[in-house]
Parts: structure tokens; C-alpha cells; sequence
């Protein structure tokens, strides 16, 4: 009897492996292209942005209102909750510590939270400090 229970939850164990591994894949696949930041807000002030957000197999460049053009490596925990994509800046000589921001994915819909330096974002809000830009597919 104890050996079907080990193997019982050793395929549960399993199971919930792969589960994760494909939120995670499914996200990353979703998430590729061009999005357009059109809001940012912060404790409920919210104001109209113009940034560029471009997912590429692991890359993601951030473009601001300035033009100015940053790049990052990113990976998504889609465990974690809320949902994070932990980005690396690929100048690690002046930016070497990786940065979770939550995140929220629904069709043509992304909203990012930005939690306040040295913090996790809690939940997909503006609240406590944390910066939401809502984004959209750019051509949708």
C-alpha cells in the first residue's frame, strides 16, 4: 500500500511540474511582440504614457517617452502570485541585481506592477507605492 501512495504522489509531484512549466511556456509565447504602455498610475493617481514595451524569445526592450531604449533578459515565474516576469538588465556591470514585476496577461491585455525598489509586487494594483501601467498588443 505504501508503495502506491509513494508513486501516487510521486505523479502528482510530476503533474504539477509540467502544469507549471506550461502556464509558463503558454505566457511566454503570448506575451512575444510589440505592447504599447498607455496608462501608468500610483497610488491612484493615474496619467496617459506612450512606452514601448517588445518581447523577443528572452529579451525585452523597454523603450521610454524620450526614445531612450533599454534592454533587458526576462524569465516568468507564473508560480508566484501575482505572476512575475524577473528581468536582468544586460548591462550586469552597473545593474547586476534581477527585478520581479508582476504582471497580469489577459488576451491583448498586459498590466505590469512595479513595486517600490528592494520590494515584491503584492498584487496587480497601485497601491502601497506600486507603479501599474496598463499596456496593450500594439495593432489590436
Amino acid at each position: 500500500m505504501k508503495i502506491y501512495l509513494i508513486i501516487l504522489v510521486l505523479v502528482c509531484a510530476l503533474s504539477c511540474s509540467d502544469a507549471g512549466n506550461t502556464a509558463t511556456s503558454t505566457d511566454k509565447e503570448n506575451m512575444q511582440g510589440a505592447w504599447l504602455g498607455l496608462t501608468e498610475s500610483l497610488n491612484g493617481v493615474k496619467k496617459d504614457v506612450s512606452f514601448l514595451y517588445v518581447f523577443k524569445g528572452d529579451t525585452l526592450t523597454f523603450t521610454d517617452e524620450t526614445g531612450k531604449e533599454m534592454k533587458y533578459s526576462f524569465k516568468l515565474d507564473t508560480i508566484a502570485n501575482p505572476r512575475l516576469l524577473i528581468v536582468r538588465s544586460e548591462d550586469t556591470l552597473t545593474n547586476p541585481t534581477p527585478v520581479s514585476i508582476g504582471y497580469e496577461l489577459n488576451g491583448d491585455s498586459l498590466k505590469i506592477v512595479v513595486a517600490p525598489r528592494g520590494l515584491h509586487p503584492t498584487e496587480i494594483s497601485d497601491k502601497n507605492d506600486q507603479e501599474l501601467i496598463s499596456c496593450k498588443r500594439k495593432g489590436s
